[in-house]
This record gives structure tokens, sequence and C-alpha cells, in this order.
């Protein structure tokens, strides 16, 4: 299917439900009792890691046990504008309920209590139940008050629509002259500090005082006897060691030494750069140099 086709169809869909969806909204905030159905909400324990996961899911599967009294539905998905939550408190084998019927908007319309003191599982069911059943009958009391209530307003004059009116172009703003058009300078970037000169130089440094170190005990005894010709028949031979890092720290030192210089003391070489600048009906193109 050609990208433009799917394109069309997107935005036909998009204007359907954008239509529709003002008079769904208006249905259902005008008579939210009108379908039957409540939004259930998972119930909530004072407790919860005292009480055990069976309790939990009993609960659970009564509150959202559909049809319940009176046909009404106990749903947890859809766009529903009536809100049930159920707050659980239990203390051993004493329990407190609370449900809470609410609209979408956090509007609170009626809350039911209940307990059931030194119960067990079953009866505790069983009272959350009843509760169920009372807000069911609660929810018919609304309905039919809302139905009344509705009957008796008078009906809604039509709406008139007024045709659009036509308008020529408006002038929202005077454009003033273009001001020359120049590029930026081209400025010379500085130059970078190499971590790896700096890191050199310091490595170079430690490699030069190890060598002065290992030449200065080369040849020494290897411990410190009274008579050390005679009791310590070893000796430090460490010459050779001491050379090499003495030798190699110098030349790194030199080559740390000589990039130092070219970064921090080393004048940039004189280039020269081209500007460009441009003004109404003319264009020019400046070489300049930096001394």
């Amino acid at each position: 299917m050609p990208r433009r086709t799917r394109a069309l169809q997107f935005f036909i869909i998009l204007s359907i439900l954008l239509t529709a969806a003002p008079a769904v909204l208006a249905q259902n905030t005008e008579n939210p009792y009108e379908k039957k159905e409540i939004l259930v909400f998972t119930p909530t324990w004072s407790d919860p890691d005292a009480v055990m996961p069976f309790l939990q899911d009993k609960v659970e599967n009564l509150m959202l046990e559909s049809p319940g009294p009176k046909d009404w539905k106990f749903l947890q998905v859809g766009y529903i504008p009536l809100y049930l939550r159920t707050h659980i408190r239990k203390a051993e084998n004493n329990y407190s309920f609370q449900l809470t019927v609410t609209l979408r908007n956090g509007e609170e319309l009626f809350k039911l209590e209940g307990a059931c003191e030194i119960c067990n599982t079953s009866e505790a069911l069983e009272r959350l139940s009843e509760l169920k059943a009372q807000v069911c009958d609660k929810l018919e009391e609304k309905a039919v008050e809302a139905a009344r209530l509705a009957k008796d307003q008078p009906p809604k004059p039509p709406v008139e629509v007024k045709p659009p009116v036509e308008t020529g172009p408006r002038i929202v703003g005077v454009l003033g002259e273009p001001e020359p058009f120049r590029m930026p300078p081209f400025d010379r970037t500085p130059p970078q500090v190499k971590l790896w000169s700096w890191m050199g130089a310091s490595l170079s440094l430690t490699a030069v005082v190890t060598g002065i170190i290992l030449l200065a005990i080369d040849d020494d005894f290897t411990c410190d006897a009274p008579y050390p010709t005679r009791q310590c028949q070893e000796r430090y031979a460490t010459g050779a060691a001491g050379w090499t890092f003495l030798l190699t720290g110098l030349a790194g030192g030199g080559l740390s030494g000589w990039s130092l210089y070219n970064l921090y003391s080393k004048k940039p070489s004189i280039v020269p750069r081209v500007v460009p600048s441009a003004a109404p009906g003319k264009a020019a193109i400046n070489l300049e140099w930096r001394f």
C-alpha cells in the first residue's frame, strides 16, 4: 500500500474518532449509572505483608465477581466514570472494611464501612459480600435520582451554529530592510594540552630517580652486619638496571620537554584566513593575516 494512501486512511480514522469522542464523553458525563458498570481498583490492605496471598486472591475474586446484585458489572478495564476502592484492615481475627465509590474526577459519591470481629476467612468474605450488595443498592438509588433529575430538567435549546465570517488577508507585521550578512570570524583553535606529554614527563622523572638510586646501591652489601665482608657474601648488582632507567628517563624527559615546549612556548605560524561578507546587491571576500 502506498505511503500516501496509508496516511490518508490514518487522518480519516482520526477525524472520525475526534468527532465521536465528544458525544461519548457527554453521554458518560450526563448519566454515569446508565451502563451499570463500575471500575474496581485492587483492594488495599493496611498491612499486606501480614496477610496470606490466598486471602488476598479470594478478596480480589469476590470484588471482581460480575455481574453483581442488580446486574451491576464490576470491571477492571474500560472507560468507566464510576470507581470503587476497597480498603481492608486485619488484626488477628478482626476485620474492618471500607468501600468508597467516586467519580472519575475524584468526587466522592458515598462510603460504606463494616467490620467482622473474631471471625474466620469465610465469615469475613461473607461480610464483604454484604457490603458489595449494599454498594449496588446505593448505586441503584443514585441511578434513579439521576434519571429523575434528568427528566425534570427542561430540554436544552438547539445551539445555533453561525457560519464562519470570511475575512480578507490581515497584515500582522512589516519587515524591515535586510541587514548585511557577515560570516563569523575563523578563530584559531587553541592548542590542546596533551595528557601523554605530562604523563611522559612524570614517568621520565620517576625513571631518572630510580636509576640514580639503583646506581647508588650498586655493589653494596645486601645486609647490615658488623663485619659485612665476612657475614654478607652477596652484593647488589643493580648497575645495569640503574643505567637503563637513567638513560630511558633522560630520553623520555627530552621528548616530553620538547613536546611541552611546542605546546606552550612555540608561536603559531602565520596563516592567512578568508572572511566572506555580503550586503544588498554586493558581496566580497577579505584575506586577512594575524601577527
